[in-house]
C-alpha cells in the first residue's frame, strides 16, 4: 500500500502503556505487587516495545495513528510518545475504546482514499462484536486481534451452566449473538431419566470456530489461526486476521503458519476464505 496513493490508518484500540514491563524473577508474580525502590527498578526492569512504538517504527509507517485505552494513566504514559515522534500523527482517546473505535470507522466513508489496520488486543473479553462489525463495514480496514480464549472467554463458562446475567452478556456482546450457549453446553440423562447440563470438553475449539466464522462472513477473508503460547507453554490467546480484500491473505497465511496451527471444527476450508467458501 506504501506506493499507492492512500492515506494508511493505524488503529490501537487497547493500546496500553506503549510499552510493557518484563518483571524481574524476584517481582514475577503481578498479583503480589511487591515495592522496590528506583535503584532497584532501574537495576531489574527491562521494557519491551509495545504494539503503539511497534507500529511507529515500522517502516515508512502510517500516516494517521490513534491510540484508544480507558484508563487515563495508560494514555498518560501514551501522550509521551507525541515528543518521542515529532513527526508522527498521533491521536490518543481516554475512554471505552469500543465506543471509540466504532465512531473513527463511522467516519470511514469521509475519506475514499484511506486505508487502515486495526490491532485489537482487549485485556479480557471487552471487545465487542459491534466495534469489529463497524470495521468490517468500512471495507477499508484489516483486522487483527487477539482473542483471548483461554485466558479470559473461556472462564466465564462455568461447567454446570449456571452464569450469572452480566457474564452472559459480556459473552452475547463479545459474540454478537447468543449461539455460543448452545455450542458449549451438552444435555444428558441420567439412570433416573433426568437432564443434567455441563460443559462440553470440546468448548474452546467450538467458540473458535464460531468466532472465526462470523469474522469470515463479515469481512469476506481470513485464515486459520495462529494459537500463542506463553514461556510455559499454556495456551494464552489465538491470533486472527481478517480483511475485505484477497490480496493480503497468502502474506497472513504465511505468517500465521509461523505460530502454533489450529484445526477448527467441521474441517470446512478455512485458509485463505472468500465469501463464498
Amino acid at each position: 500500500m506504501q506506493r499507492q496513493p492512500f492515506k494508511l490508518i493505524y488503529i490501537d484500540a487497547f493500546a496500553g502503556a506503549g510499552r510493557s514491563r518484563v518483571r524481574s524473577q524476584n517481582n514475577d508474580d503481578p498479583s503480589l505487587d511487591l515495592p522496590i525502590d528506583d535503584e532497584q527498578a532501574a537495576a531489574e526492569e527491562e521494557f519491551i516495545a509495545g504494539s503503539p512504538v511497534r507500529a511507529l517504527e515500522t517502516g515508512r509507517g502510517f500516516d494517521y495513528y490513534f491510540f484508544f485505552d480507558a484508563d487515563e494513566r495508560r494514555t498518560a504514559q501514551l501522550e509521551q510518545l507525541k515528543r518521542e515522534y515529532p513527526g508522527r500523527k498521533i491521536q490518543i482517546k481516554t475512554g471505552d475504546a469500543n465506543e471509540g473505535v466504532q465512531k473513527l470507522a463511522a467516519h470511514f466513508h469521509q475519506r475514499p482514499y484511506a486505508r487502515g489496520v486495526a490491532f485489537l488486543d482487549p485485556y479480557g473479553p471487552h471487545l465487542h462484536w459491534r466495534t469489529v462489525e463497524s470495521l468490517a463495514a468500512t471495507g477499508k480496514v484489516d483486522v487483527i486481534i487477539n482473542f483471548p480464549l483461554a485466558m479470559a472467554i473461556n472462564r466465564l463458562i462455568t461447567r454446570d451452566g449456571e452464569i450469572p446475567e452480566n457474564w452472559v452478556a459480556i459473552l452475547d456482546a463479545c459474540f454478537g449473538t447468543h449461539e455460543w450457549h448452545a455450542l458449549v453446553y451438552e444435555t444428558e440423562g441420567d439412570l433416573f431419566g433426568e437432564e443434567t447440563v455441563r460443559k462440553s470438553e470440546a468448548t474452546a475449539e467450538r467458540l473458535l470456530g464460531l468466532y472465526h466464522e462470523r469474522l469470515r462472513q463479515a469481512f469476506g477473508h481470513s485464515v486459520t489461526p495462529s494459537l500463542i503460547r506463553n514461556t510455559k507453554g499454556n495456551p494464552l490467546y489465538y491470533l486472527l486476521w481478517a480483511s475485505s480484500n484477497e490480496r493480503g491473505v497468502p502474506i497472513a497465511k504465511h505468517i500465521m503458519e509461523m505460530g502454533d496451527r489450529v484445526r477448527l471444527p467441521g474441517n470446512r476450508r478455512r485458509t485463505g476464505d472468500s465469501r463464498g467458501a
